[in-house]
């Protein structure tokens, strides 16, 4: 039987004194619904997406792209190993609920030499991360050249809710942040 509870805060009390090299509380983050009203970044930790998984985290998690504010430096991004194939790197995330997305902003910021020549993102709409391979994938922005140190933006027409987005960087390179702006369905 799964806990249901749900806390916001803990605390540590040490007797009668001493120190502590780590403290980790482990569970899932719920965000507080009151501030998921209006256009939200849907893609955001903090609003309750999060990374199901990626081509490469040689450098770094892609989970990264997520974290609130803008990178202060390349190590505050995803940023991963050259390819030496045809292929190419993607990051999968779960949006903090079905949307629909309005614009979506791809940051390469830091990234000089090593940003991707083109990114594209990609949504679909399944029930579970367990359905993402067999979905239907459309474009919210199609394959684009990208710039590198550029916070690229994007408005999106398509009018369909997502629960799952999908980056692909081409062939490789890094990426400061991800913003995925919309409306929950």
């Amino acid at each position: 039987m799964s806990d249901r509870r749900v806390w916001t805060h803990v605390r540590l009390t040490i007797h009668p004194d001493g120190g502590v090299a780590r403290f980790r509380v482990h569970g899932t983050p719920v965000p507080d619904p009151r501030f998921l009203v209006g256009t939200i970044d849907l893609a955001a930790l903090e609003n309750g997406g999060s990374l199901v998984s990626c081509s490469d985290a040689f450098y770094g998690s892609a989970g990264r792209l997520i974290l609130p504010g803008r990178a202060r430096n390349m190590g505050e991004g995803w940023e991963n190993a050259r390819r030496r194939d045809d292929g190419h790197d993607w990051a999968l995330f779960r949006l903090a609920g079905a949307g629909v997305v309005r614009h979506v902003e791809l940051d390469t910021s830091y990234f000089l030499g090593n940003a991707p020549g083109w990114v594209r993102l990609a949504g679909c709409s399944v029930s579970s991360s367990d359905d993402v391979e067999d979905a239907a994938w459309f474009d919210l922005v199609p394959r684009v050249r990208s710039q590198p140190d550029t916070r690229h933006r994007f408005l999106v027409p398509e009018d369909r809710p997502v629960t799952h987005v999908r980056l692909d960087v081409y062939p490789d390179g890094g990426m400061a942040r991800l913003r995925v702006w919309g409306e929950l369905s």
